[in-house]
């Protein structure tokens, strides 16, 4: 199965996705914690303590994640002049 892809696009694109993906989860996580008292019906279930961590964890793993995607990607840019 022959390709065009050199490994360290597909890396980067792996990369990209995942930062993707991780974000996306952070956001879920956000909304989901700001709509959680209105669906319990109580203040009680607002974000405190250890649920402060899920933000940073996600929103930051996945902009590190998609920037390092996107360096990988850099090389592959078409009309890139290489430096050999």
């Amino acid at each position: 199965m022959g390709h065009n892809l050199q490994t360290y696009e597909i890396i980067g694109l792996i990369l990209i996705f995942l930062g993707g993906t991780t974000l996306g989860i952070g956001l879920y996580v956000v909304l989901w914690g700001a709509n959680r008292p209105l669906f319990y019906g109580s203040l009680d279930q607002l974000i405190r303590g250890r649920e402060f961590l899920l933000f940073p964890l996600f929103f930051g793993l996945g902009a590190l994640l998609w920037v390092l995607g996107k360096i990988e990607l850099r090389e592959a840019m078409p009309g890139k002049k290489r430096r050999w």
